[in-house]
């Protein structure tokens, strides 16, 4: 098989964290269930891909919320649920919630985080290694990297000066053992660095003499805190304006209307 097939890489969505930076927002729900325009954040991001595209997504926090919803309004995709069971506290990092799912990802793949929003452009396939970016401001509250003769020369976490991109949390593996290698070898050496990410591995993957083309996105919505998330919802627009609440959420579709409840006597 090639990577010509469509059918070949498959998506990783992490949704097994708390979402502690949204506060009461996520108090009764997932967040990639959060409520942007009409739909919920995940549904651009399944949406953003082929109709036969394979989703492997993992769950812990609020679990049935995002099985339930993903099957219900997408029953002609395929997803593939991997349950994480340290999702928040010692030993709970986005690396752990990654490496929950490798047994699901043997072939070149995308990770797409759950928070982050993409329009207007097709995403590419991994066809080769490549890391998602966006030019603006905000280096202190997110990881980014450099670009070289159109290669990524160095990652960094939150708080560089002035760096090329921001980094999106939107990447493409195509040398996927590599990947899993780097990151368990990071894994095994301090299984509570609760800040184990994708950014440690592809650094990993660097050191190693791996390559990284960047991808640049001119629209990018990071709904992961409060201030980016209003903003997303601004720039998003909503032509039925209802009332936010905490405890349900109402997601309209061109065919139907999803409503979630987190009282189960209703």
């Amino acid at each position: 098989m090639t990577l010509q097939n469509k059918t070949v890489y498959k998506v990783l969505i992490t949704t097994s964290g708390t979402g502690s930076r949204l506060g009461d927002i996520t108090r009764y729900t997932n967040k990639s269930l959060v409520k942007v325009g009409r739909k919920p954040a995940i549904s651009y991001i399944v949406e953003s891909y082929p109709k036969n595209t394979e989703f492997v997504v993992t769950v812990g926090y609020f679990s049935d919320q995002v099985r339930d919803f993903l099957t219900l309004v997408y029953p002609d995709r395929k997803f593939q649920f991997v349950t994480v069971d340290r999702y928040e506290g010692e030993g709970s990092s986005l690396g752990y919630s990654m490496l929950r799912a490798a047994s699901k990802l043997k072939s070149p793949f995308i990770y797409h985080a759950c928070d982050t929003i993409v329009l207007g452009k097709k995403i590419p396939q991994p066809k080769k290694n490549w890391i998602g970016g966006f030019r603006g401001q905000g280096s202190s509250h997110y990881a980014s990297f450099d670009v070289v003769n159109g290669k990524v020369r160095q990652m960094y976490d939150k708080g560089m000066m002035d760096p090329d991109f921001l980094h999106i949390g939107l990447i493409g593996i195509r040398d996927h053992e590599a990947f899993w290698r780097s990151l368990r070898a990071l894994y095994r050496k301090n299984p509570n660095n609760s800040a184990l990410n994708d950014v440690e591995a592809i650094s990993e993957m660097m050191r190693q003499g791996q390559e990284f083309s960047p991808v640049s996105f001119e629209t990018w919505h990071d709904i992961g805190n409060v201030e980016s998330l209003n903003k997303a919802r601004a720039e998003i627009n909503d032509s039925f304006r209802i009332l936010d609440k905490a405890d349900e959420s109402i997601f309209i579709f061109d065919r139907f209307v999803v409503k979630f409840f987190s009282n189960e006597k209703i």
